[in-house]
């Protein structure tokens, strides 16, 4: 983390893992090399999803050595709602907040397993607030009342913008993760017109979910599921650089070339002002 006497600098990447342990191949071994390229980068602070068990979170643990606080919530398979953050710096404060189900919603039984929320954290040196979240997948990705999962979906997004709205009252707040939620769908734009937060990839069309990465069951969206969100009133957060990451496919240690994830990266240099 790069700093002067009034500013500093975060590199901030969230990443969706595909975690799910009963369909994604080679998971060990695309976490391990995910884990190393991590270890190897310029990142202060990482946002994971879909990390459902804790062997795979102490494996992401063990890796990260030069990531010494880990936050995540207890589940009794793994991180709740498949949620860690990683941070080279200070993480204290850690919280979530758990989705509650509207009534007779249908909620997928991977959703009630997985117990979605937001995860977030205090950054210790800049009391500013990290959060990651992760929606209910959309099998369908044709977000219209008449999609069975559109209640469950509108309701965590409607959630998510109470939390926002919430602690940008106290914290400045970065929010980044997989909100299963197109760009320039009608969610999307009702939740950063509820927010008035900034998405910091506004104005980069670039597809993050793609389905053909890894053999799955998932349709591609329409627009780009993934996001990091900002929103501040106490402080200038400015966004320097945004790029992508996880985008070629790596060899893995079994001599397969796999891409890491059927999701890619999303990575971004913010400098805030004390």
């Amino acid at each position: 983390m790069g700093s002067n006497k009034n500013q500093q600098k975060l590199s901030i990447l969230s990443f969706n893992t595909l975690g799910t342990p009963f369909f994604a191949p080679y998971i060990t071994k695309r976490y391990r090399k995910t884990a190393e390229i991590i270890n190897n980068g310029d990142f202060d602070i990482v946002c994971l999803q879909e990390v459902f068990t804790y062997y795979h979170f102490f494996l992401f643990q063990k890796k990260l050595k030069q990531y010494p606080y880990a936050v995540y919530q207890k589940n009794p398979f793994g991180p709740r709602g498949g949620l860690a953050i990683f941070s080279k710096i200070p993480l204290i404060d850690p919280k979530f907040r758990s989705f509650s189900y509207p009534e007779k919603t249908f909620v997928p039984l991977y959703t009630k397993l997985a117990q979605q929320g937001i995860l977030s954290a205090e950054i210790k040196e800049l009391s500013l607030r990290i959060a990651t979240t992760h929606f209910s997948s959309d099998t369908v990705h044709e977000l219209t009342p008449a999609n069975k999962l559109y209640n469950l979906i509108h309701s965590q997004s409607q959630q998510a913008a109470e939390f926002v709205n919430s602690t940008a009252n106290f914290e400045s707040l970065i929010l980044a993760g997989d909100f299963n939620i197109a760009k320039h769908s009608q969610l999307y734009k009702e939740f950063v017109a509820s927010t008035k937060v900034i998405d910091v990839f506004a104005q980069d069309e670039t597809p993050t979910y793609r389905p053909d990465r890894v053999s799955y069951f998932y349709r591609s969206p329409t627009g780009r599921p993934d996001n990091i969100y900002i929103k501040s009133s106490r402080r200038n957060i400015k966004i320097l650089r945004t790029d992508y990451i996880f985008t070629e496919g790596e060899l893995l240690s079994n001599g397969k070339k796999s891409y890491l994830s059927d999701h890619i990266g999303l990575h971004c240099i913010l400098e805030v002002n004390k």
